[in-house]
């Protein structure tokens, strides 16, 4: 009997339907981050940072050199340097719920527990880089019906910057006249008013960092990659 007959191998469809759902699943999250920490004269830039176990982080060639970030009786402030305020207030929070809580790794799936001494390593990544969404189309220009049409739909069909529902276009954070593409993280619709009024300005970048996954994950049930 060979590995064949042990697991199924997706077809062609299959592996692309699970792109497309993963894709969607990325746009949706990244715009309910911006939603929460953006303007619209601002553009995104979207880290997820996960907690890493030592066999992990051994394996990994960004991790490997590097000491553990969270360990033993100072794992409080090791999270407060680390991850900051509401992170450690996550983390105690879920830990005071539930005895039995531990941080996940997310490569391997291994429970972590600082408070219990096991050594944890923080794993940063891009968000669009780790989930192969292109951050830039060079030479784009021109977007298409179904490009605009998805926009329009992630933000709710609404104007990002005032909540206006008529009259939408779609807006290039970084303007066209600057080099700015039709990549999505450029892309967000805007009534004429705010459109008038952003105009051709720079757009200031933002780092924001989410640390979902040092929170309690949900139920098994849930069938999302984020929550």
């Amino acid at each position: 009997m060979s590995l064949l007959d042990y697991f199924e191998i997706p077809s062609r469809r299959e592996s692309y339907e699970y792109e497309l759902w993963e894709k969607a699943e990325c746009y949706r999250f990244y715009v309910r981050e911006r939603r929460r920490n953006c303007t619209f004269k601002q553009i995104m830039n979207l880290w997820l940072r996960a907690p890493y176990c030592s066999t992990c982080a051994i394996s990994d060639p960004f991790l490997c050199e590097r000491l553990p970030d969270i360990l033993g009786r100072n794992w409080k402030m090791h999270v407060l340097w680390n991850l900051g305020e509401t992170a450690l207030k996550l983390i105690r929070q879920a830990h005071r719920r539930d005895s039995n809580y531990a941080l996940i790794c997310k490569k391997c799936g291994h429970a972590l527990r600082p408070w219990r001494n096991d050594e944890v390593w923080i794993m940063k990544y891009h968000l669009e880089e780790h989930y192969g969404i292109p951050i830039e189309k060079s030479g784009q220009k021109a977007i298409s019906k179904k490009v605009r049409k998805q926009i329009i739909a992630l933000y709710d069909e609404a104007c990002f910057g005032c909540g206006a529902k008529d009259k939408l276009h779609i807006d290039h954070i970084l303007p066209q006249s600057k080099g700015g593409a039709s990549a999505f993280r450029n892309l967000q619709p805007l009534c004429q008013k705010c459109g008038n009024l952003k105009g051709d300005d720079l757009p200031e970048e933002v780092d924001v960092y989410s640390d979902i996954y040092f929170g309690p994950y949900p139920s098994d049930g849930y069938e999302g990659l984020f929550w």
